[in-house]
Formats: structure tokens, sequence, C-alpha cells
């Protein structure tokens, strides 16, 4: 399948007319080509019958933006299948393969696992034999991975001159996450440091909490995370870029 740059022009100057634009000059700005390149353009799709004298679509320029931009959507489509067909995935073998054998694909204890065949859910392609036990290589994904569905909680405590007994917000936090259900605790700074020894808690994650926290909701884990008001606020940034990387993966943040 093949696209020429021309077609792509054309497509993307009609959508703009349907749209309602019809100056050059305006689907110039918004293409970001030249207004020549677009009355160039234009010439052709009037010559063909796409638009009128007043640069109106007409209804064989509908049938070819249609048609156009559905040969253009099989395109990407057969491209993306194309490009992850050529992907490798790490995954832990369960059992020995041979190389090209039918996998299935399934998460353990947040890992990539391949198992027996069964025809249902995930699965791919071994590139190279397989040993039990050993990692591996699978391509050609295909079907969505069962991961469970986890988020970030974030616990931010009052800084530390707003507070009057350590003792006191250390017991708050030890009732909200006895309270909570979760599989790894992460803390930032020295305040929430001191607040777990005094609850004798030894955190999953001390440094690089956040990029810890996305990674292990990735592979279907709950984390809190205490942390002070002021070092919530430094961190906002990076919780943002995570955030826009990953949209699925929920923020739950708490006040305590």
């Amino acid at each position: 399948m093949k696209i020429e740059q021309a077609l792509i022009s054309q497509l993307m100057i009609l959508l703009n007319i349907k749209n309602g634009k019809t100056r050059p000059s305006e689907i110039s700005r918004e293409l970001d080509i030249t207004i020549q390149g677009v009355v160039y353009h234009m010439k052709i799709l009037k010559n063909k019958g796409f638009i009128d004298d007043e640069n109106r679509i007409t209804k064989e320029g509908f049938d070819f933006l249609y048609n156009g931009l559905n040969y253009m959507e099989n395109f990407v489509h057969s491209s993306l299948i194309s490009i992850d067909s050529s992907l490798v995935w790490e995954v832990i073998s369960d059992e020995n393969f041979e190389a090209n054998q039918n996998v299935s694909l399934y998460m353990n204890a947040g890992y990539l696992h391949a198992g027996a065949y069964t025809g249902r859910g995930a699965h791919g392609v071994t590139v190279t034999r397989a040993v039990k036990g050993k990692c591996t290589g699978v391509t050609a994904v295909r079907e969505i991975i069962n991961i469970k569905k986890s988020r970030i909680v974030v616990l931010a405590v009052n800084n530390v001159e707003k507070v009057d007994n350590m003792v006191s917000i250390s017991q708050l936090v030890k009732n909200t996450l006895e309270s909570m259900d979760f599989d790894f605790l992460g803390i930032i700074g020295e305040m929430a440091k001191n607040i777990t020894d005094l609850l004798n808690i030894r955190p999953q994650f001390e440094y690089a909490t956040i990029n810890s926290a996305f990674e292990a909701a990735r592979r279907g884990f709950t984390t809190a995370i205490v942390v002070s008001e002021r070092f919530f606020h430094f961190s906002l940034n990076e919780i943002r870029e995570l955030q826009s990387k990953n949209p699925g993966i929920e923020l739950d943040l708490r006040h305590i």
C-alpha cells in the first residue's frame, strides 16, 4: 500500500474546505504549506469536480474525501500491525517451547509470562527456543494482556513547620494506611521518612518513588505514597508528565 504526498495534501485541503475554510490563505496557515501549493492543489481538485467555483466541496468531493481517509486509515492500521509484529517482548517461559510456537501470555506477580497456548486471550509467537523458567522473546503479540486495575494514592501531610506533634500526624498516616488496600508503600522526603520510622514501617520505594509507583501501576500494583505538601508540589511536574504518558493510571490525592 502506497500513499503519495499529493494525495495527503489534497485530502487535508478538502477536509479544511468541508470544515468551512475556503480561502487559500487560511488553509495555508492551517496546514503550514505555501499559498501557492494550496492554490495548485485546489485547481486540481476543481478540475476533478471535487470543489465548485466557490470552493465548496461537491458530492464527488465528499466521496473522494471519505474513500481517501479510509485508505489512509487502512494504511496506518496495516503499518501498525507490521511494526507490532516486529517487536519482541521479554517474557518468562512457563514451559519448554520450540521457536515459532504459539504461546498464551499473562501477568504473574507483575511480570509477563508465556504459557501453553489456550486459543483465548493474549498470545504471541516465540522467537527462539524457550527453556522453562528462563527469559525468552515473543513477537506478533495479539489481544489485550489482562492486568489488575491499579492506582497511585498520594497521602500529602502538612509541612513540618505546621506540625506540632509528629507522633499524632504519624498515627493519622497509620490509620489511613490501615484503611487502604495497596501493594507497595513509597515515601518522598525527610518528613515522610521520619513518619515511617516512627511507625516502624519500611517503605518499598524511597528513591525515584514517583517513577517506581507508575511502573508498579503499569504492572498491576497499587502504591501509597507518603509525602509532605512541600515535596508534593516539587514533584507535580514529574507527576503530570508521567500521567500524560499513562492516562489509564488513576491518581488519588488525599490531604491528611
